[in-house]
């Protein structure tokens, strides 16, 4: 019998496999996951960007940890004995921003981030067009530049902490969970859509944009749904200087990809759920124009793809749910809500979880204030940081 019944096998399922086989437990859990490819996964269609450019201190150190990982990532998930590459992209974040209570959200969280040591760094236009001489800084009162940020190839990133956990011994079942036979206090079973049962002590729903369907099976209300968001790939002739990961004051953000650019704009007044079309003109009637306005030598660039993803928005504070349902079924958990940041935070939550896991409690990092208990209390923690 399986012990623990992970639902989700991308970065965070398969991030708390590892924590927990490298803990000694590999042989205690199960991940179930519909599809081993990840064709439609969150985590691998995101702009797998890893900062520290958070206004919360619990964020801020779950990122750092995630930096950590993937900056040591080839030598840790190492299954062959030699280590392959996996580079972390250390281009930097940049958030633009216009109007005095805008620069005074970022000039705070730039204090909360240096008092967690971080060295990041609020630019006044002057400083932010000597910096990065290819923009246009017209419109902007201020930008916070985190040097140190950065970003990653995230289906790699998946699919290296899923190759390790299988290798320490961790079983994955390919299948979709379809209900729960629970009594008033606890799950039993996980039901598969193949029919088969799967005994469970403890079950943990971290199915990304998936996972409110999940919690909905056993009467969990999250504040969670799964929005859109659009990305699209293009490249240009022109000579540019390396840049951050930016974003711009209307929302439109880009980064560099290869031999070109990605470019993103997330829609938070569309309605939710899943929605895999790319809107017609989106590209040239909203991102083109930012793009050219911000990067003037933008104004002459060639589409060449876009596709979707899905953030597990949380519409209550934009912010991490993670640990056991409080006041429902005693041995249901859930890591949800990351709103596009879960790519970073993953290593961070696998151990999170398997300390909650095996310990009952946090030991590395205290992230009691994201419980479900705040759901419950209608507290909302505000995260006031760069959101993706």
């Amino acid at each position: 019998m399986a012990k623990t019944v992970i639902i989700g096998g991308s970065i965070m399922g398969s991030s708390i496999a590892y924590h927990m086989a490298m803990a000694g437990h590999a042989g205690d859990i199960v991940v179930i996951e519909p599809d081993p490819s990840y064709e439609w996964a969150a985590a691998p269609r995101s702009s797998g960007g890893v900062r520290l450019m958070h206004g919360l201190p619990e964020n801020i150190e779950m990122s750092r940890y995630g930096q950590e990982v993937y900056k040591d990532f080839a030598r840790l998930m190492d299954v062959d004995g030699e280590p392959g590459r996996f580079d972390f992209k250390e281009y930097g974040y940049l958030s633009m921003v216009a109007g005095a209570e805008n620069v005074a959200i970022v000039e705070g969280n730039c204090r909360v981030q240096n008092a967690q040591g971080v060295p990041n760094v609020v630019l006044d236009a002057a400083a932010l067009a000597k910096r990065f001489p290819s923009f246009n800084v017209q419109g902007i009162d201020a930008a916070l530049h985190a040097p140190g940020d950065g970003f990653i190839d995230p289906h790699a990133a998946v699919i290296g902490f899923r190759r390790k956990a299988i290798s320490l011994g961790v079983e994955y079942i390919q299948g979709k969970v379809v209900g729960f036979d629970a009594n008033d206090t606890k799950v039993e079973r996980v039901v598969l859509e193949s029919g088969r049962r799967l005994d469970a002590d403890r079950v943990v729903n971290v199915a990304g944009a998936w996972g409110p369907a999940l919690c909905n099976m056993v009467g969990m209300k999250v504040p969670v749904e799964p929005l859109q968001r659009e990305t699209f790939y293009f490249e240009t002739r022109a000579e540019l200087e390396d840049m951050p990961l930016t974003k711009d004051v209307d929302g439109v953000s880009f980064r560099q990809e290869g031999a070109g650019y990605t470019a993103g704009f997330t829609r938070k007044d569309k309605p939710s759920g899943f929605n895999w079309d790319i809107e017609p003109d989106l590209f040239d009637k909203i991102i083109w124009p930012s793009l050219a306005n911000r990067v003037p030598k933008f104004e002459s660039l060639k589409l060449m793809r876009s596709w979707c993803g899905h953030y597990a928005l949380n519409h209550m504070d934009g912010n991490t749910i993670i640990g056991p349902w409080v006041g429902g079924l005693e041995n249901f958990y859930v890591a949800t809500g990351f709103s596009g940041a879960g790519l970073q935070k993953g290593p961070a939550i696998g151990r999170a979880m398997t300390e909650l896991l095996l310990h009952g409690e946090y030991q590395t990092l205290d992230l009691s204030r994201m419980s479900y208990q705040r759901v419950i209390d209608n507290e909302p923690l505000v995260e006031t940081g760069f959101t993706a």
